[in-house]
């Protein structure tokens, strides 16, 4: 057990530090509505329910007052570890929530670990983006493809994506 705990913060470590959680200083607006239908072009979130504030709350342990706006959508079926959040953080707390979105991450990975291998790797393979204030977390993609050994390939797109979305 005290290996798994010792894994999983390392593992969590090291995705934050990969994620690059941190304000970039880039002073750019972006409307989320546009990032994130761009995201939902490559990467539709299953049986979609909007997030709300308890929501974010409960399953994030976001402090309301660490965001100033954010959509976001969840798979509305136990079977899917697909989410979709974007979020323009208070000033200077980007870092508080992409930590949080790290451990959202990790947690929907651990949790479908234990019965489905392809949701484990769509939510060990989900990312956080950082730019300035703004912080998007994805875990998505075609369960298909990635039974099939595309996670990578299903992932790039959502990349694309995100950086055209954010350019």
């Amino acid at each position: 057990m005290k290996k798994t705990v010792l894994l999983f913060a390392a593992f969590s470590l090291f995705s934050c530090l990969l994620c690059g959680c941190g304000a970039s200083g880039q002073d750019k607006t972006y409307d989320l509505d546009q990032v994130a239908a761009a995201i939902s072009a490559v990467a539709p979130v299953p049986y979609p329910a909007d997030m709300d504030d308890e929501y974010l709350t409960g399953m994030y342990g976001l402090d309301p007052a660490d965001v100033e706006e954010y959509r976001g959508q969840y798979s509305n079926t136990n079977t899917f570890t697909d989410e979709l959040l974007l979020v323009r953080a208070a000033e200077g707390k980007a870092d508080a929530v992409c930590e949080a979105c790290e451990a959202r991450r990790a947690a929907k990975q651990e949790q479908a670990a234990m019965y489905d291998e392809v949701q484990a790797q769509k939510a060990q393979n989900g990312r956080v983006v950082v730019r300035g204030d703004y912080v998007i977390f994805v875990v998505a993609g075609d369960d298909g493809r990635i039974a099939d050994g595309e996670v990578n390939e299903v992932y790039q797109e959502i990349d694309k994506a995100i950086e055209d979305a954010l350019a």
